[in-house]
C-alpha cells in the first residue's frame, strides 16, 4: 500500500506507514459518539503517568525490586536518556522466574527490545489498536528525540472509555 503522505510502499494490511507513521486507514466519520471520541482525542487527555525508568545496565533484581516498591507493572529501560526497552511483569514471569540465578544479570537480557511506542499527539484509537494487535498492556510515550516522557496502560484507556460511556448513556436518557 502506497502512503498518500510520503509515497512509501508499505506491506499490504498495515495501518500506519512504516516511513512517516501516518495512518493508512481512513476514519469513518459515521461511527458512533464513542468511536469518534477515541479517534479524535489524543493520548495527552489520559494524563499519562510519568514513567519510572531504569538504566540498561541495572540488574533484573533491581528492576523487580523497584516494581515491587512502586507497585507498578512496568519499567521503561533507557540508555543515554533514550528508550531502549520495556520490562514488565510478564517478563518477570516468563523470562526471569524460570532461572532465579539470573536475577543479577542486566535487565537488557529480559526486557522487550525496541517496544512499540506512541507520542502524546497520537489518538487513543491508535494506542488501543496497537495494544490489541501487539497484546500489550503498557505503551511507552516518547518525545521527538526518543526520550521516554510517559506511559499509558490498558487501565488508563478503560477508565477513559468508562467515563465517556457513562456520559453518552446519561445524555441519551
Amino acid at each position: 500500500m502506497i502512503c498518500p503522505d510520503c509515497g512509501y510502499d508499505n506491506i499490504n494490511g498495515v495501518d500506519v506507514c512504516e516511513a512517516c507513521r501516518q495512518p493508512l486507514v481512513q476514519f469513518d466519520p459515521s461511527g458512533d459518539e464513542l468511536e469518534q471520541c477515541i479517534s479524535r482525542h489524543p493520548i495527552s487527555v489520559l494524563s499519562p503517568k510519568t514513567p519510572l525508568c531504569i538504566d540498561a545496565t541495572d540488574s533484573a533484581r533491581d528492576a523487580v525490586a523497584k516494581m515491587v516498591e512502586k507497585k507498578i507493572g512496568c519499567l521503561l529501560v533507557q540508555s543515554n536518556g533514550k528508550l531502549v526497552g520495556i520490562f514488565t511483569e510478564r517478563d518477570v514471569l516468563n523470562r526471569v522466574s524460570p532461572d532465579l540465578n539470573s536475577l543479577d544479570l542486566p535487565v537488557t537480557g529480559f526486557m522487550t527490545v525496541n517496544p512499540e511506542v506512541i507520542t502524546r499527539e497520537d489518538s487513543i484509537a491508535y494506542a488501543l489498536h496497537a495494544m490489541d494487535v501487539g497484546g500489550y498492556r503498557h505503551l511507552p510515550i516518547i518525545d521527538e528525540d526518543g526520550r521516554p516522557t510517559g506511559v499509558i496502560s490498558v487501565r488508563d484507556i478503560l477508565r477513559f472509555l468508562c467515563v465517556r460511556f457513562a456520559k453518552t448513556r446519561s445524555a441519551a436518557s
